[in-house]
């Protein structure tokens, strides 16, 4: 079984599963999704390997992405056919400096927002990466959804009391930046949202969610340690559930589990310790059923379909399953390398992944793609 490479804390390998898939590599498949095809586009060289850190996955016009230098928290644009750099913001504690910054979210006008997890706030930078505003989160904002004028819809961790213990609690809410200020919505483990909340044994130990938000103004959610995914409205009122019941737990043999807690070894000292609880969160997953997919692992293409970059994994691939607007299940798709996160405009897709060959393993690039059916 091979082990999922990642930018972020690293997490034990997912499941493997025989899926067919399409495009990338598979066998044929008769699904309502069998028609869907990635072609590769051609880009600068540059992108095949990057010289930093990246986290991070947005487009910000039809020529150029935007991700961030984890190591100098830089916001970084990529123009796609010349290979061009352009950078803003860095490390600080300043207005328009980052410290934990990994997400990203841009608009039409060229502008990204920026969510810091460690500054618990939310950055804005203009077409040029000049700063722009900032608004305070209540929490560690984890996602960044729909931005519309001066409001964000956004994901955040805080701190809450549950059943007379502390835990954390990812809320989804509403960041005003021109108030610089941000308001709870609800919980995305109240009871009526559907998702399951992990154990509460192990309460600093952040739950990895997932999340994005269609054009009718429903959040997709899921926690990677079961696959059902939740359609909410920002009420919090469920109107959907669905994800892949039929995969099985898989788990790994004792020689597979230390051979993974061998790399996550030699990885913590390359990225430092681990966040608290994570390290017993990662004993755990080993002795049990594996995450389905990690944080940023969902994306929405233009029909409105939920691509899930999942924890199944081959050698030299990663396996995205594809799902309708309605939830329906479609297929799966696998593309090339460890995949962190994909952003749709358009017809294309760009990845963000780590590569596999072992002359630039774990070395961040940037794959394209055209959506075809």
């Amino acid at each position: 079984m091979s082990a999922r490479k990642s930018n972020h804390w690293p997490i034990p390998a997912g499941l493997i599963v025989c899926c067919a898939c399409v495009a990338c590599g598979g066998a044929e498949n008769s699904s309502p999704g069998a028609s869907l095809s990635l072609v590769p586009i051609e880009r600068h060289a540059s992108l095949d390997t990057l010289d930093f850190r990246a986290v991070g996955l947005a487009w910000v016009d039809d020529t150029t992405v935007a991700v961030i230098d984890r190591d100098d928290q830089q916001v970084v644009f990529l123009g796609l056919p010349g290979g061009s750099q352009r950078r803003g913001a860095g490390r600080g504690g300043g207005p328009g400096e980052l410290e934990s910054a990994f997400m990203l979210l841009g608009r039409e006008d060229g502008s990204t927002l920026v969510g810091d997890m460690r500054q618990h706030r939310a950055s804005q930078f203009d077409g040029e990466l000049e700063y722009v505003r900032s608004a305070r989160v209540p929490g560690m904002p984890i996602a960044l959804l729909s931005w519309q004028g001066d409001r964000v819809v956004a994901i955040w961790m805080d701190f809450k009391m549950t059943d007379d213990a502390m835990g954390m609690e990812p809320m989804v809410g509403e960041i005003d930046l021109a108030g610089g200020e941000a308001r709870e919505f609800f919980s995305l483990f109240d009871p009526a949202s559907g998702l399951s909340r992990p154990e509460t044994d192990n309460p600093m130990a952040p739950p990895f969610i997932a999340a994005a938000m269609n054009e009718a103004g429903l959040i997709l959610a899921g926690q990677s340690m079961e696959y059902r995914i939740v359609a909410l409205d920002t009420a919090g009122t469920l109107h959907a559930s669905f994800g892949r019941g039929e995969l099985g737990p898989d788990y790994l043999s004792e020689d597979e589990q230390a051979a993974e807690r061998a790399r996550i070894g030699e990885a913590a000292g390359r990225r430092g310790p681990p966040p608290p609880g994570v390290e017993r969160m990662v004993d755990q997953a080993l002795e049990a059923p594996q995450p389905y997919f990690g944080p940023g692992a969902f994306s929405l293409d233009r029909a409105g379909r939920l691509w899930v970059v999942t924890d199944r994994s081959r050698a030299d691939s990663t396996e995205v399953d594809v799902f309708a607007a309605n939830g329906d299940f479609l297929t799966t798709v696998a593309l090339s390398d460890r995949v962190e996160m994909l952003a749709f405009r358009g017809s294309r897709l760009a990845a963000l992944v780590a590569r596999t060959a072992p002359e630039v393993e774990g070395v961040p690039g940037v794959d394209l793609y055209e959506l075809r059916e």
